[in-house]
């Protein structure tokens, strides 16, 4: 009888084991050399908290995220695929909620809606943005994926739309009022990160920017024109002649790389 009980004992400890395990373990599955440090965890594997931060490339600079929270799908791991709910607390730079998918093969999804301070992430991140900004940003990601988080590419599928409301620019120590902008994610047949701005704003800014290189080494390139129209407010036309002398057209271009 002590056997058929031992026998019945075993799978039930093994369960247990999985059902409580902590969230340190997460700690295990990330290797030093992906820059990514969790700290502050607690809960278990399947229901936890942590303090995660990414090293750029460079070396020079951390993206900090407190206080993330997640929960596991149990029942998605039977299908080969981790799919986990992400929170991120409005007390980050970057707030919002996600969707992410892991599969056996190295490949990733992800969707979810982000938000936060536009000058907030300016200083933060350390953007090159060279005039004080206000407003809110958000990001809606439809689709991401990336089919090997190994090859140090960007993508391989993004659709997605970023777009600022209630944006400002201070100029002259007096604020003006900008209005929205809107900007279309996607992903190059290179694996490059594109994101694309059309004219239709106040200011006439229109750029495409390209994200290029790899996760190791990246590279930025943007070009782009300021096309100011009678809805461009009266302070920046003011300022756009440190800008040099505008085309033909009456915009002025411009392209640079990071």
């Amino acid at each position: 009888m002590s056997w058929r009980w031992l026998l019945w004992l075993i799978p039930v400890y093994l369960v247990g084991l999985v059902v409580f395990a902590p969230a340190r373990l997460l700690l295990w599955f990330i290797p030093a050399h992906t820059g990514i440090e969790l700290s502050a965890v607690q809960g278990s594997l399947w229901q936890g908290q942590a303090n995660l931060s990414y090293a750029l490339a460079s070396q020079q600079q951390r993206l900090v995220f407190n206080d993330i929270s997640w929960q596991l799908d149990p029942w998605r791991l039977l299908t080969g695929t981790a799919a986990v709910d992400v929170q991120l607390p409005s007390a980050n730079v970057v707030a919002g909620d996600a969707h992410v998918a892991l599969g056996l093969a190295g490949d990733i999804k992800l969707s979810g809606e982000f938000g936060g301070n536009l000058q907030q992430a300016v200083v933060a991140y350390q953007l090159p943005v060279p005039i004080t900004l206000d407003g809110q940003w958000s990001l809606q990601l439809e689709n991401f994926r990336l089919d090997d988080l190994s090859s140090g590419q960007w993508c391989s599928q993004l659709v997605g739309n970023m777009n600022t409301r209630g944006t400002a620019v201070r100029l002259n120590q007096q604020w003006t009022d900008l209005g929205p902008f809107a900007t279309t994610l996607s992903c190059s047949s290179k694996n490059e990160i594109i994101a694309t701005m059309a004219g239709n704003n106040s200011v006439g800014l229109s750029f495409d920017t390209r994200l290029a290189g790899s996760q190791q080494a990246p590279q930025v390139f943007i070009s782009g024109k300021l096309q100011p129209s009678i809805q461009t407010p009266r302070a920046v036309t003011d300022v756009l002649v440190f800008l040099g002398t505008p085309d033909a057209n009456g915009a002025y271009p411009f392209s640079f790389s990071l």
